[in-house]
């Protein structure tokens, strides 16, 4: 069985209260969702309490129902508690599911809504203590008692917030056997405590630096807890080099102004911000068409050129030239899709291939994708980019089968241009062998972002994770990276 808890996320903040960062639930939330779909794979998500902050107020009803409609991107099965910013038990059980037990993957959990004590504990009942005994009748299988308050024997924590009678509580789930108690409510977290056969947990809040979650594994009477976050660790300097602002046409919510604000709350360094030349000079149909290709800039539609938006956003937000950059494409015949004047005007050049024409063609001929795409690449590597961006995506998206037999080849021209290599998660996984093959080489790896919406912004985890898997550290990135 494998847990992760989210916790106390306080949408949409309090003014009063500065370091809750509510403003920021649907972007941390979809941050834990998207992390959670493709790569942990938990068989159950538990929200423990404080979903909003604001109990019954307008604003905190309409942020209730919308993370409702956030969580349903969940590829899992969620579980929710109501905590003490929550709205009234009628209007919260009408958004999410009035249920107190649920039966996942072999496990029983239980849901406690219990009574609000002053300083912020609870206590729970004797009718709702008893509830450990029916669940305990006639099922063998784990169980655990889910509740906002932390839930752990008396003494064993800091926690001011505590049940007066905890005592009483965990002594009849020492008889029933119960297995874990999963709490929220405590800011920092209790981490993980054992005692008397029990294991008792508490996750940290969402809605505060570094915006924390946690995992919990069980394997059999083995139980093994991660806390992890979803801000990196600044002390790395890491620098997002591909993002994109609300000119993309795949842009979902870009915002160049919030991203100027927010990136050093996820840890960054600094960002590049990163446009779609391709998406600036020529329209949305002969972009996306790949009509665009054929003729590269000869083809422009000089009244459609949003090239001077670009720039006129830059300038409003007081964005330096090295921040200042592009992601360039090319045309079928290799030629970038740049003009002389708007290079000068940048620091920063990402080359990417987003269409190969012989990969689209009813009847693919492969051995001439391949020629394509050996070609277009190195005229890319050749123009004087900093960066080839996701190196095989077209593979990844057409469906098609990796052309692993070119990593050699591509990590060979990398090194003789002297271009860095793109880590990309966006639509796509990683190359861990290709990654490796630059590595031993001495390429540089730039690990980018390639967000087009703001959930995405510094989401950088899943290349650290890969890079750990294929056997390099946090102290190697300064040697590896650009």
């Amino acid at each position: 069985m494998k847990i992760a808890i989210i916790s106390d996320i306080h949408a949409p903040g309090n003014a009063e209260n500065p370091q809750i960062r509510g403003e920021l639930a649907e972007m941390l939330i979809l941050r834990a969702i998207n992390r959670f779909n493709k790569w942990i794979k938990p068989d159950v998500v538990i929200i423990c309490g404080d979903l909003v902050d604001g109990n019954d107020n307008d604003v905190a009803r309409l942020w209730l129902q919308k993370i409702r409609q956030v969580l349903e991107k969940l590829e899992c099965p969620f579980i929710t508690v109501r905590g003490n910013h929550d709205p009234s038990a009628d209007y919260f059980y009408k958004i999410f599911e009035n249920k107190e037990q649920f039966d996942i993957a072999g496990t029983r959990f239980l849901v406690f809504d219990d009574k609000q004590e002053p300083e912020f504990c609870a206590s729970r009942t004797e009718n709702q203590i008893k509830r450990f005994k029916n669940a305990r009748t006639n099922f063998e299988g784990s169980i655990i008692s889910v509740q906002h308050v932390p839930l752990f024997p008396t003494g064993m924590s800091e926690c001011p917030y505590v049940y007066t009678n905890a005592e009483e509580i965990i002594s009849e789930m020492k008889k029933q056997n119960i297995f874990m108690a999963i709490s929220g409510h405590y800011h920092k977290g209790l981490g993980h405590i054992q005692s008397q056969g029990m294991n008792f947990i508490a996750a940290p809040a969402l809605c505060e630096m570094p915006f924390g979650y946690m995992v919990v594994e069980i394997d059999g009477d083995k139980v093994s807890v991660a806390d992890d976050k979803m801000q990196l660790e600044p002390e790395l300097g890491l620098v997002d080099r591909h993002v994109h602002t609300q000119l993309a046409y795949c842009s979902e919510n870009m915002d160049a102004g919030l991203i100027l604000k927010l990136y050093k709350d996820f840890g960054l360094a600094d960002i590049v911000f990163t446009e779609h030349s391709g998406q600036l000079y020529f329209e949305d149909n002969p972009f996306w068409t790949g009509e665009c290709y054929k003729n590269g800039l000869e083809g422009l539609n000089k009244k459609h050129n949003r090239m001077e938006k670009y720039f006129d956003l830059m300038k409003e937000n007081n964005v330096p030239k090295k921040s200042i950059g592009l992601e360039v494409d090319f045309d079928y015949a290799g030629r970038p899709m740049i003009k002389p004047e708007d290079r000068e005007r940048v620091g920063f050049l990402l080359g990417s291939i987003h269409k190969l024409s012989e990969m689209w063609k009813e009847t693919v001929d492969w051995g001439a994708v391949r020629q394509e795409y050996l070609f277009r690449t190195e005229a890319i590597l050749k123009s004087g980019v900093n960066v080839l961006a996701h190196p095989f995506r077209m593979f990844h998206r057409k469906g098609a089968e990796l052309p692993v037999d070119l990593y050699e080849k591509v990590v060979n021209m990398l090194k003789q241009y002297k271009v860095a290599a793109e880590v990309n998660f966006h639509s796509q996984e990683a190359e861990i062998e290709f990654v490796r093959m630059c590595v031993e080489s001495g390429v540089r790896l730039a690990i980018s972002s390639d967000c087009h919406n703001m959930y995405e912004l510094g989401e950088l985890w899943p290349h650290l994770k890969m890079l750990e898997k294929a056997g390099i550290s946090n102290k190697d990135l300064g040697r590896i990276l650009l």
